[in-house]
């Protein structure tokens, strides 16, 4: 059955009760909007968006845990997006690096993955996810989520912290903490050292001494100058410094607060009425909630009272006069400040929109001031949801006030865009609202009243059907925690449809999002002043105007190698010849060109396992130039720190949930990894040598903790963000800068040696190729940049080959005829060439930017998912190790029938409580669904 919709791709005009002198007039207004359509359906067409949503099946893990995703990738009308073949997923640390970057292989809008945290420290993530054509559009529509990942194993501490601002003074903190060990005893009478730290720097220090209950209080003074961002108490065991947890603090000083005001329509304008909503944020970057008075400084008079609803959101309502000058006064602990509007504009428009629930239209009303009425022209009121026209009707140019009724089933459920623009079509004023038919699909769940008991299997009945009755073929995936073990998603946080209907449209981060899909009469209200404050991501009108560019970013309907080649101080050079050299299993040749704007690109050729690429760039007589090869997957988006959303550590003031689920893991996985693989599985084989330093995942050739020296994951950590090259030269015996015999050029070596760099098991020597005329010392610069380019934080580990022992695998494999004959038997192993192999957290091998013409690159991991492990009981069996499962089941295939049902089932574990189930998808025909119940597990 055909479901009908409540807009349609070119909707015809709709003429509200505007009167028009004549009708060669409104004959005139019609043919202008319909250019207006036109145009926006122009653009649309050349750069449609894409929508990406991400479920996680836990919202934080640990340590050797795994993250189990499910991505749902939706054009603006929630239908699957064509466009991309691929999606690029990455983990970004509390530093803003990206720690862990793969792609995952995208079939009709859908895929799924795993990524695997053995290899991870402890710390705030951010999981961030995006396609290569979501980069034209200025990283707006990138999916991002903030995880904290725990090791137990590291972390003897857990904290409960209160911190306070003294009323005597705004920039003293005051701070009551109670440390405990991991078993939740009260760690007694403990000599301390602590640091107050923004980010990593010290901005002051001091002691402490816990008290019987663990109980220890101190206070530190801010400077009024600056403004901190990352705020934390470093709290550090006196006798042991190895011992220590860091406590974030949310500050949020009066004076630094951000109270930002955006009137309806964007602008204040003398005798018209003026709907003001206002956003504070404190110094923490999360919206924080705000009182105080509205006053008028021409007069001196209080206007209004304000007073936030809602993670510092809220509105007031005013009538600015000419020479009027608004400010917002906050008091707080004795301290007053004035924070001031925005400045009334002498003339101008605006425009007021009432959405009530109970209507079925929108009251739309346009202000015009006297000086800007122009009789017998339009003004265009254009009203956009979900990439297309829904609205589009001229509004008289020669009245003051004009009240128009739009019809919301002209809008799908979503966010709805209104315009309004010039006779020339430059837009003069813009309002976001919400529609809301309550047509999300429905997801029934049947077998989940029942009780049942640890170790049962569970069967589970899902139906799904539109909110007429209709059934509904779509593509879910569900999760199923332990609620003893984790907290189950709160109905605030971002969900498939809060994300898709709400966040994907807005600019920044939209605090709780689920918070408006609550059904308390209170959301439209709260909604209202999120939209009236947080900025739209559709493109802007010059470029609907003029007509769009050519986008930067190609879409990616198959697997390519692109990129850009640009000259040492960075113009992009046209019409270079690139040649791509495809090395290891599979070998083949191609070329191509560059066009004007520098950019090349490769396709045309499958995506293969264990390749590496070497690229040239060539000038017309075949000579490899001097120049900077960038490749747009090894590039990445830019990150901005401050956009980085910051998850709260496990250990600190966390909620039982957590607690129970970081102390339960370690020994749980050890169990589970002996049931998967038995005798012979992985955990075991990592501990087998235990006399030598392995690093897990490297490539050495021969065998693992067989190296003359190590450096292993935790003299990194210690490291921090020092540079591989200051790195090798202070922690490697004998590594350094110097020249061969009678040569002025520096190399690196070890002891007598010259050193070969091997990242990822790539020799990044091997691709080097002098450059006919170029700079000296090319091959120690060319090193020195990916020496340079890499951190201690970025590297897992890093294994010395000096004697011949060891370096004979790797010379026979890295190095050519020639240059094998060419050793000479000076050093102490009887050859001249040591090796020195890194291994990095990423595990995607060298990459960075430089300019000499070539470029290594190891395309990055592609994902393949493996099965979730699903334990099978039969009835009154007695399981073999305990089952401590967070994650009970993990399935994001679920594939309702033609009669919108499926059947899933899985087995209970151990424990008796209580079982969260989450339920999301879509049709890709435009609906969305969301589900959340319960299931009990009984002794």
């Amino acid at each position: 059955m055909k479901r009908t919709k409540h807009f349609c791709l070119h909707l015809p005009l709709i003429f509200a009760t505007v009167l028009f002198s004549s009708a060669a007039a409104a004959q005139s207004g019609k043919d202008a909007a319909q250019s207006i359509i036109t145009k926006i359906d122009t653009f649309n067409l050349k750069m449609p968006v894409e929508k990406l949503y991400i479920q996680t099946d836990k919202p934080y893990y640990a340590v050797g845990d795994t993250i189990w995703f499910k991505a749902y990738l939706c054009n603006a009308s929630l239908s699957y997006s064509p466009l991309s073949s691929r999606l690029y997923v990455e983990l970004l640390n509390d530093s803003g690096k990206v720690v862990q970057r793969m792609a995952a292989p995208m079939a009709l809008g859908i895929s799924w993955g795993d990524i695997d945290l053995s290899s991870f420290r402890e710390g705030s993530y951010t999981l961030r996810a995006y396609t290569n054509w979501m980069r034209n559009f200025n990283n707006d529509y990138f999916f991002q989520k903030a995880l904290y990942i725990g090791d137990p194993q590291k972390q003897k501490w857990i904290a409960s912290e209160h911190n306070a601002f003294s009323s005597a003074s705004p920039n003293t903190i005051k701070l009551e903490v109670q440390l405990s060990k991991i078993n939740s005893q009260p760690e007694s009478v403990r000599e301390l050292k602590l640091s107050l730290l923004d980010g990593k720097r010290i901005i002051n220090t001091g002691s402490a001494r816990t008290g019987i209950s663990g109980e220890f209080n101190t206070q530190f003074n801010l400077s009024d100058q600056k403004v901190v961002r990352n705020l934390s108490l470093q709290v550090a065991d006196a006798s042991d410094p190895s011992q220590k947890i860091n406590i974030p603090l949310a500050i949020n000083r009066l004076s630094d607060i951000d109270l930002q005001f955006m009137p309806e329509g964007g602008y204040m304008v003398a005798g018209l009425p003026s709907h003001i909503g206002f956003k504070a944020v404190g110094e923490d970057g999360r919206g924080i909630d705000v009182s105080g008075k509205i006053i008028n400084l021409k007069n001196n008079q209080e206007v209004t009272d304000l007073q936030s609803v809602y993670k510092g959101l809220g509105t007031i309502d005013l009538a600015p006069e000419t020479g009027d000058i608004y400010v917002a006064r906050l008091s707080s602990g004795g301290v007053t400040r004035d924070i001031k509007l925005p400045a009334i504009k002498i003339s101008g428009s605006t425009i007021s929109v009432s959405n009530l629930l109970t209507r079925d239209t929108m009251n739309v009303r346009v202000f015009l001031s006297p000086d800007q009425l122009q009789p017998g022209k339009n003004l265009y009121l254009v009203g956009q949801s979900r990439g297309i026209i829904c609205f589009a009707v001229p509004v008289s140019g020669g009245k003051t006030y004009t009240s128009l009724r739009v019809p919301k089933n002209n809008f799908p459920t979503g966010i709805a865009h209104l315009t309004l623009l010039s006779p020339d079509y430059k837009p003069l004023n813009e309002r976001l609202v919400y529609i809301d038919h309550k047509d999300n699909l429905k997801i029934d769940v049947s077998g989940n009243n029942q009780r049942y008991m640890p170790h049962d299997s569970i069967p589970i009945h899902i139906n799904v059907q539109t909110v007429k009755g209709e059934p509904v073929v779509g593509s879910f995936s569900v999760a199923v925690t332990d609620d003893s073990q984790v907290k189950a998603d709160s109905v605030d946080e971002d969900n498939i449809l809060s994300h898709l209907l709400i966040a994907s449209d807005l600019k920044g981060n939209v605090e709780s999002a689920g918070h408006y899909f609550l059904n308390d009469p209170d959301d439209l209200r709260d909604l209202d002043c999120l939209l009236l404050t947080q900025g739209w991501v559709g493109y802007d009108w010059p470029a609907i105007v003029q007509g769009p560019q050519n986008p930067v970013f190609p879409a990616e309907y198959q697997y390519m190698v692109s990129g850009k080649v640009s000259n040492l101080v960075g113009k992009p050079i046209a019409n270079a010849d690139v040649l791509l050299l495809a090395t290891g299993k599979y070998k083949f040749v191609k070329d191509t060109t560059t066009n004007g704007e520098g950019r090349f690109t490769f396709k045309n050729f499958a995506l293969v396992d264990s390749v590496t690429f070497v690229l040239e760039a060539r000038n017309a007589k075949r000579k490899v130039i001097s120049a900077g090869i960038n490749i747009d997957e090894k590039q990445g988006p830019v990150i901005n720190l401050q956009n980085l959303p910051r998850a709260m550590p496990w250990n600190v003031n966390s909620s039982a949930q957590m607690l129970n689920y970081i102390k339960t893991d370690s020994s749980y996985r050890t169990q589970l990894e002996y049931a998967q693989y038995g005798v012979t599985g992985r955990m075991l084989n990592t501990v087998t040598i235990r006399d030598k330093a392995i690093i897990r995942g490297s490539q050495n050739l021969n065998g693992a903790g067989e190296s003359d020296q190590t450096i292993d994951e935790e003299a990194l950590e210690k490291a921090d963000k020092m540079s591989l090259t200051q790195l090798l030269l202070q922690k490697i015996t004998g590594f350094r800068i110097g020249f061969k015999a009678k040569s002025t050029e520096r190399n690196f070596f070890l002891k007598d040696k010259s050193v070969h760099f091997v990242i990822d098991g790539i020799d990044i020597n091997r691709f080097f190729e002098v450059i006919d005329g170029g700079p000296p010392e090319q091959l120690y610069n060319y090193d020195k940049q990916y020496l340079d380019y890499f951190t201690a934080e970025d590297i897992k580990g890093i294994e010395v080959f000096y004697s011949i022992k060891y370096t004979n695998n790797y010379n026979n494999k890295n190095l050519t005829t020639d240059e094998l004959q060419a050793e000479a038997p000076t050093g102490s192993g009887g050859l001249t060439t040591a090796t020195i192999e890194i291994t990095t957290r990423s595990g995607n091998g060298p990459f960075t930017e430089h300019a000499n013409g070539i470029f290594v690159y190891k395309p990055m991991f592609v994902t393949h998912a493996k099965d979730f492990y699903r334990p099978r009981y039969q009835k009154g069996e007695t399981p073999k190790f305990g089952d401590l499962r967070s994650t009970i089941h993990w399935q994001p295939s679920v594939v309702t029938a033609k009669d919108g049902t499926a059947n899933i089932s899985f087995y209970a574990a151990d424990k008796p409580t209580t079982y969260t189930i989450i339920i999301q998808g879509t049709d890709f025909k435009g609906d969305i669904g969301y589900k959340m119940v319960k299931v009990t597990i009984s002794k």
